[in-house]
């Protein structure tokens, strides 16, 4: 069984103490309304028998003429028959003390024994879940009842019979606003919890692509936590231990250092220029032999895997020059780059492309005295690099940001952010490696040519990134100093 992510775990958490709270606060409402239904109900049955009994004492003279009485007055049955139009009444009798039948809006039932019902008083005195299950209770009548007395003897009781049915209706109408609401809240939960979820494990992601990088050996990894405050001095400690391993294991390159790196690279791709030529000519010969034999076997079924070996030599074929391309890199030459411009020249250039794909470019790099030392066409292209990467992660639209900053050690901090489908957590640390790609149709060449470029320029590039809530590469370069190559 898969456990759950922190992120899930965090969602669930959050929708269940939503959801136990919209349900006590459904459930009081529902017991406030209940009451209050039947406390209306109870005032005007109560209205109803006092009108019933104001009737029936002005026609009783006595005791052993009160059931005569009674059945004879047109003015008691008309105000009997009268109670039953009114909401929730299903009935109204008068009885004498056997419970027989004196007087009823049925005039069927006079002279019969009819049992009593639960008091609508009983029902009232509950609590307000036991009076919730009487409302729902399957076909409960409810019972108001009155005494009447003759003189200061009572000789029977005026009795209204309240159906749970209709309060039943009317607090399930009641109900259904607050249903709405209950969904509305946690869906608007969930939403909230998945929010919250992205701003909370932000920093574990960056926490983890750190220390992915300082595990590969790049010991110029940082951890870029300067904005969470609470986080701020785990990445100051972090930065300390990366500046301890760099100074263990060597000491810093400075610009003329940098030159002389680029020189030596260059001559190895120099001394490794011969072997394309080397894979090229056999793999030309190959090519020309298939196309003969598929010439000779053409209508045979054969012909079929000549093609399939025709379409694997070309796809060597070009990933042996994109080996080359990678290896030998083309002539550096250091100077300072300003890197305002740069970035602004790279924009312009991917602008129809993020134009088509619905992407909105944001700029926020326009200090004109930051400069870097590097080889200026390189490092255009390893931007432009992560710029279209960032614009195919949005698909469907978003946003792209560029933003530069001058950093501690004489550096110079540039971010590439998308708002895209972002990275799933087992692949950052795959990313830059030669031929790894996620995208159909990619060669895998893009990061790993951004990343060697980076490290020519003796800068870092980290990535921090959360699936569905986008992608930021942070390149970190030193400052130009003024040497010319």
């Amino acid at each position: 069984m898969r456990r759950l992510s922190i992120k899930h775990k965090q969602v669930l958490g959050v929708t269940v103490m939503v959801a136990v709270i919209v349900t006590a606060l459904s459930l009081l409402h529902l017991v406030n309304v209940a009451r209050v239904l039947l406390n209306e109900s109870r005032a005007r049955v109560d209205l109803l028998s006092n009108g019933v009994y104001s009737q029936a004492r002005d026609v009783v003279t006595s005791r052993a003429a009160a059931a005569e009485e009674l059945r004879s007055s047109r003015n008691v049955q008309s105000a009997l028959e009268a109670a039953i139009y009114t909401q929730d009444v299903v009935d109204a009798v008068i009885v004498d003390g056997g419970n027989t039948v004196l007087a009823s809006s049925d005039p069927a039932q006079v002279g019969k024994t009819v049992a009593a019902r639960v008091p609508l008083n009983i029902i009232l005195a509950a609590s307000g879940l036991a009076q919730v299950r009487a409302i729902y209770a399957t076909g409960q009548t409810l019972e108001w009842s009155q005494p009447i007395a003759l003189g200061d003897e009572p000789f029977g009781e005026i009795r209204i019979g309240l159906s749970t049915l209709l309060v039943r209706r009317d607090l399930s109408n009641s109900l259904a606003p607050a249903a709405l609401a209950a969904g509305i809240s946690l869906l608007v939960a969930v939403v909230v919890a998945m929010l919250l979820a992205q701003l909370v494990l932000r920093p574990m992601h960056v926490i983890r692509s750190s220390l992915t990088r300082l595990g590969r050996g790049d010991l110029g990894a940082t951890l870029d936590l300067r904005a969470d405050e609470e986080l701020r001095d785990l990445g100051d400690v972090f930065d300390q231990v990366s500046a301890q391993l760099r100074a263990a294991t060597r000491e810093d390159f400075n610009p003329a250092q940098l030159v002389k790196l680029a020189r030596r690279i260059q001559i190895a791709g120099r001394q490794f220029s011969g072997v394309p030529h080397e894979l090229k000519n056999p793999l030309n010969a190959m090519t020309i032999h298939l196309e003969l034999l598929k010439q000779k076997l053409a209508g045979d079924p054969a012909v079929s895997h000549v093609e399939v070996i025709r379409q694997e030599v070309r796809r060597l074929d070009d990933r042996v020059q994109g080996l080359m391309r990678f290896v030998k890199p083309s002539d550096v030459t250091f100077a300072p780059v300003p890197v305002a411009p740069m970035l602004e020249s790279m924009l312009a250039a991917v602008q129809p492309e993020a134009e088509r794909a619905g992407v909105a470019m944001q700029a926020g790099c326009t200090d004109p005295s930051l400069e870097v030392e590097g080889d200026a066409a390189l490092l255009r292209d390893a931007f432009m690099n992560l710029a279209q990467n960032a614009i195919q992660a949005m698909p469907n639209g978003g946003r792209l940001s560029v933003s530069c900053a001058s950093v501690a050690d004489r550096k110079v901090r540039v971010r590439v952010e998308d708002t895209g489908v972002g990275i799933p957590p087992e692949n950052l640390e795959r990313i830059f490696e030669l031929y790894f790609t996620t995208r159909e149709g990619g060669t895998g060449m893009g990061l790993a040519l951004v990343f060697r470029t980076i490290q020519i320029h003796d800068g870092t590039i980290d990535v921090e990134s959360t699936v569905g809530g986008g992608t930021s590469f942070v390149v970190v370069l030193p400052k130009a100093q003024g040497i010319q190559s």
